[in-house]
């Protein structure tokens, strides 16, 4: 905690006075299956009490038999709460898509792609560093609907059926409000 304050009172501002902000971060995805990679959001505070994070994000995915990478672009509604020592608190509830591709190991074989649609919910935690920059850690808890795929030498394949899939999310960055 003394970190945070110490933090808050070099800033002469608060960078939460400004309605926009471009944040850079690292992610990592843990549950049904992991991932690691990094995102960027575009902040926009038109009310007070109301902001909206639009984000992209790209991932390497665990995947035995291939390699997976996941692109999601999405939002996040929040609410922001004032802390002590200028810190905020942030609930987070948004939706998003990911397009999703699987490439097998073995050269020219098929792949297994799909689009996968999540919600998801969690909080954030901002700190001030300067008077233009906040950093900021997510955590939030993903629930993804899309279809059960795998890649196996020279096949691929796409399940016919909706499954569900869960995954907890850390984002950790840093944000430059204009």
């Amino acid at each position: 905690m003394f970190l945070f304050s110490s933090l808050a009172l070099a800033a002469p501002g608060s960078p939460f006075d400004h309605p926009v902000a471009l944040g850079g971060y690292a992610s990592g995805w843990g549950g049904s299956y992991g991932a690691a990679g990094l995102g960027g959001k575009l902040r926009l505070e038109p009310l007070r009490h109301l902001g909206v994070d639009l984000f992209a994000e790209h991932y390497a995915v665990e995947s035995p038999s291939g390699f997976r990478h996941d692109h999601p672009i999405g939002f996040d509604l929040y609410t922001p709460i004032g802390l002590p020592a200028g810190l905020r608190l942030r609930p987070l509830l948004g939706m998003c898509a990911v397009g999703s591709f699987i490439q097998s190991r073995s050269e020219d074989a098929p792949g297994a792609d799909d689009v996968l649609f999540g919600v998801h919910a969690g909080l954030g935690l901002e700190v001030p560093v300067s008077s233009a920059v906040s950093g900021f850690l997510d955590a939030k808890t993903v629930g993804w609907i899309g279809h059960d795929r795998a890649v196996s030498g020279w096949t691929g394949s796409v399940d016919s059926r909706l499954s569900t899939f869960g995954v907890g999310q850390v984002n950790l960055g840093l944000a430059v409000h204009l």
